[in-house]
């Protein structure tokens, strides 16, 4: 025995080769983050990706269904911690804003989903625009999700990205409904905060999504929704829009938030 009193100490040594002169047999330690992802899991992330920053219970709609919430904050939480998401709070309460990392987006890519469609904010939306943000999401969970499944269902950012140049008008949500016999639907969806001038930018800019629409639509029917705040401002609107050449609907905008929320869209927005 040496004096140091090695020969029969036990090994502390990790990842030392086997052919080394220690003779110290190789131990390999997995990367947590690297377990493999269920197919539940690529849907929640292409989900968050898409929608550039969703609120948990958007992602629980969508993607989980009828399960206990429990299960998706785990989902929420195995992420996180492999790094896939980035977890905010609205206002440090309430509910959970997710967004994807980079990490989350190769993720993604290497699962074969085309990177057009993800989208990598580096810092959460303001607070200014997240909730204009999270009611176009609810659009987006509510078609996605409705009876009659849409062939195209994109929000605006998407949009944005796809076309050069940019064309004169973007709705917030575009839908097509193509499915065989009944008639094709292209639907556009706005969100109106209220914040323009109605007569000087809002109905001009329905002017413009109207030749935009029509150009798009081909033979299908086309249809706009508008969501906005007030019965005042909302009959002001469609008082406005009365004379332009497409059919547009003016409705009122949840007055809660969270699934609440989503339930109005869901009354308003289900098709024929």
């Amino acid at each position: 025995m040496n004096g140091d009193g090695a020969e029969n100490a036990p090994s502390l040594l990790i990842g030392v080769p086997t052919n080394s002169p220690t003779g110290c047999r190789t131990r390999h330690r997995r990367d947590p983050r690297d377990a493999p992802l269920s197919e539940r899991d690529i849907a929640a992330l292409q989900f968050i990706g898409r929608g550039a920053e969703v609120a948990q219970y958007q992602l629980h709609e969508a993607v989980f269904g009828r399960v206990s919430e429990v299960v998706v904050s785990r989902f929420v939480h195995r992420a996180a911690t492999r790094g896939l998401v980035v977890v905010s709070r609205w206002r440090g309460i309430g509910i959970n804003r997710l967004r994807l990392t980079m990490r989350g987006r190769a993720t993604l890519i290497a699962h074969g989903v085309d990177p057009l469609e993800i989208f990598v904010p580096h810092n959460p939306i303001a607070d200014g625009h997240i909730e204009h943000h999270l009611w176009i999401v609810d659009v987006l969970t509510v078609l996605g999700r409705a009876k009659r499944k849409a062939d195209i269902l994109v929000p605006a950012w998407a949009l944005e990205r796809r076309f050069t140049p940019r064309p004169a008008a973007i709705p917030d949500v575009l839908a097509s409904f193509a499915a065989p016999g009944s008639d094709s639907l292209l639907l556009a969806v706005e969100i109106d905060r209220g914040s323009e001038s109605i007569a000087s930018v809002f109905a001009p800019k329905l002017r413009e999504l109207c030749s935009v629409l029509g150009a798009w639509a081909g033979g299908a029917t086309s249809l706009i929704v508008v969501f906005t705040n007030g019965v005042r401002r909302r009959e002001a609107i469609q008082t406005r829009v009365e004379k332009l050449p497409m059919q547009i609907v003016t409705e009122l905008l949840p007055t809660v938030s969270g699934r609440a929320g989503l339930a109005d869209f869901e009354r308003t927005l289900t098709l024929p």
